[in-house]
């Protein structure tokens, strides 16, 4: 039952921290540098990545 609601908790947090999604096209990735780049708000769920991976790294360092 706990690990259900987990990942249900997960998939909520998820869902609530993808705002926006940006995809880079194939001529932007291989059309070379440009001077003029627009910039990009770090995503919400970088974070959430970070903090999901500090609590499994300091759960392996304390086994």
């Amino acid at each position: 039952m706990k690990k259900s609601q987990q990942i249900f908790t997960v998939i909520l947090l998820s869902f609530f921290t993808i705002t926006n999604i940006h995809a880079q096209s194939l001529e932007d990735a291989m059309g070379g540098f440009e001077d003029n780049v627009n910039d990009v708000p770090i995503h919400m769920l970088v974070y959430l990545g970070l903090a999901i991976g500090g609590y499994l790294g300091v759960n392996k360092l304390r086994k």
